[in-house]
């Protein structure tokens, strides 16, 4: 025993010894100068320039559709992404369609027919998408090949009534797109706040931007209005290595590596050395969504473009920028690309060994010069500054290793203490327009967001916000960033709404009831339910049936009635339709009850109504993340 105790502590010391080059060796307190150094040390570079939301150097021009922007974006953008329809040939035979949705597809000519990489995120994408591709072939399209899951829902428009078609993907390609189909909204960790993620995933795609004018969006990521899907399920899944030919063509799949979910397939010409990938972006690999999303490995991101590069391809076809000619160029432009992400994870990670939490890591991870220069690392889409809090809060979780945090006050009590200590709210407001003045408008928003907080209503905190908001769209690069910041300085002025959630389509709903009983459990009002003890157990007119247990200010779902150990207090038989009304407050449960759509075939009506009734209903005018100042005056 005393042999593994002595192990223990030398492995201990020798733990302590290698961290050591990572903290400070004498005892002075750190300086400005001390941590200018560690800056240093980060970056690669002498000093951190101010960001242009801090009145860093940035010129702004005019997009051609009005739209005031950082000349950085108009001078990149076309390197590296379409801002209109385009078709390019980078090889005999093969035709890429950029411009025409949110995402490239691909055309591979052949004697027996078309091969399709992608075919669009949208029914409507494959309509616009076919018509293109009839501009160059009349011949049918026999094969399609899947690159991920956001792009296969075009394929029934392409397939032209055809049923003997090979649709080529991953093996779990089929499952996912199954899961998503009932998922209450945009892919999320916890499906049942999927409402939110899609509001914020519309807000992200320009849904509530103009397109003209100096408020319009710059990068055209705009989703189409109509958004039914015409997905054909894989039929001829592959495994990772696996080689086939595919109608003449011989070609090699890889499964192994994905990026922004979990189902990729990379293509691999190995007689003509083309590649056709998923991993190379217009955009730095975007480890964080704004949105909101499940974790994006960097790792796997990497491994997978090293595995990419090491093919050493000559063609090189993207399903997420514009294709790279001749092996050199390839070669360069992958590494500089799997450089760029190495950076930021490593750097990072690092700087989590420094000390550094997620806030000063934000600031500290900056694509030194040589990498920003890479093409495709222009931050058109994400920008990196937001990459660094999500892999700290990923490997770390949200505690900053700053006690004082443990135990923080709440913001708006932090509001209502803070600002009589600046002097007040006129003090706060001069502040702010002093920084708009110096151009930082970052510190600015930060100043009346104090005021905003106490007081949603406060037409000069809204004005300073919504100002200094649209100038940091104005300079930012990131098409995710400007749409947010946009579309929330637009809200603040009472232009648009933003929804806060968007529930799922009632047909949804209907298909899947019983996950949205679910679904439902947490939207219980636990001051509502008191002390309410009851059973209710769904029948749906499908044979499907689920529970839920509502107990005090808790709603246990239950998937099997049958065998869960307490009897049901109150049955209902309902359509899928009729739930669709209850979880989307299309009808007070009152007056389903007595109209018939819902039946209580057990227990007391008026007690089945009081138990649905101590859970949230959604009300759209207030379910918004700006609310109008008549809102906040009247009824907040």
């Amino acid at each position: 025993m005393a042999t593994r105790n002595n192990s223990m502590k030398l492995s201990l010391l020798g733990i302590i010894a290698l961290c050591l080059p990572l903290v400070a060796c004498d005892k002075e307190q750190p300086t400005a100068e001390t941590n200018h150094d560690q800056v240093q040390n980060l970056t690669g570079e002498s000093a951190l320039p101010a960001t242009p939301y801090m009145g860093g150097p940035v010129e702004l021009v005019e997009a051609p559709n009005g739209a005031v922007a950082n000349k950085r974006i108009l001078d990149g953008i076309g390197e590296v992404a379409w801002v209109e329809p385009t078709i390019e040939q980078p090889a005999e035979g093969i035709w890429v369609f950029g411009g025409y949705g949110l995402a490239p597809i691909s055309i591979i000519d052949t004697e027996e027919g078309l091969i399709a990489f992608d075919t669009g995120d949208t029914k409507h994408d494959g309509e616009i998408l076919l018509e293109a591709i009839r501009t160059v072939s009349d011949k049918p399209i026999k094969a399609i090949i899947y690159g991920h899951s956001h792009t296969a829902f075009g394929a029934g428009v392409l397939a032209e009534g055809q049923e003997d078609l090979i649709i080529i993907g991953h093996p779990n390609l089929n499952a996912v797109v199954e899961a998503n189909a009932k998922a209450a909204g945009f892919p999320a960790y916890f499906p049942e706040i999927g409402p939110h993620l899609t509001a914020r995933g519309l807000i992200q795609f320009n849904a509530f931007m103009p397109s003209e004018g100096p408020d319009a969006w710059v990068v055209p990521t705009t989703l189409p209005e109509d958004f039914t899907m015409a997905y054909l399920p894989v039929n001829t899944p592959v495994e990772d290595g696996q080689e086939m030919t595919v109608l003449g063509q011989k070609m090699q799949f890889f499964t192994k590596y994905g990026s922004d979910d979990k189902v990729h397939t990379t293509v691999w010409l190995p007689d003509r050395k083309i590649l056709f990938t998923t991993l190379l972006w217009s955009s730095p690999p975007q480890l964080y969504s704004v949105r909101g999303d499940v974790f994006r490995d960097p790792r796997e991101w990497i491994e997978g473009l090293k595995f990419n590069r090491n093919l050493e391809p000559e063609v090189l076809i993207s399903a997420a920028a514009r294709p790279v000619v001749g092996k050199e160029e390839v070669q360069k432009r992958l590494e500089g690309y799997l450089d760029g992400a190495s950076f930021v994870l490593d750097q990072t990670l690092r700087g989590i060994l420094g000390g550094k939490g997620p806030d000063d890591l934000r600031h500290l991870v900056r694509l030194p010069d040589y990498l920003r220069e890479v093409p495709n690392n222009l931050e058109n889409y994400g920008e990196v500054s937001s990459y660094p809090p999500a892999i700290y809060y990923q490997s770390v979780g949200w505690y900053d290793n700053d006690a004082a945090n443990l135990a923080p006050v709440a913001p708006l009590d932090e509001a209502k203490r803070i600002v009589p200590l600046m002097g007040g709210r006129d003090s706060v407001l001069a502040a702010a327009q002093q920084a708009m003045d110096n151009k930082e408008y970052s510190w600015a928003a930060q100043l009346v967001n104090y005021l905003y907080r106490l007081d949603p209503s406060d037409a000069e905190a809204r004005k300073i916000k919504a100002g200094a908001l649209r100038q940091m769209a104005y300079v930012s690069t990131g098409a995710n960033n400007r749409a947010h910041l946009m579309s929330q300085a637009l809200a603040l002025e009472g232009k648009i709404a933003l929804p806060r959630v968007i529930p799922p389509a009632p047909e949804t709903v209907a298909a899947f009831p019983d996950a949205f009983v679910d679904y439902f459990r947490v939207r219980i009002d636990p001051v509502k339910s008191g002390d309410t003890d009851r059973v209710l157990r769904f029948d749906f007119q499908d044979g499907t049936r689920a529970g839920l247990h509502v107990r005090r200010a808790v709603a246990e779902f239950i998937d099997d009635p049958d065998s869960y150990p307490r009897k049901p207090d109150i049955v209902l038989q309902l359509s899928g339709e009729a739930w669709a009304s209850v979880y989307l407050s299309a009808a007070p449960i009152d007056e389903l009850i007595e109209n018939g759509q819902i039946t209580v075939t057990s227990g007391d009506a008026a007690e089945a109504a009081r138990v649905l009734n101590v859970f949230d209903r959604y009300d759209p005018k207030r379910a918004v993340v700006m609310p109008p100042t008549s809102l906040v005056q009247g009824h907040m």
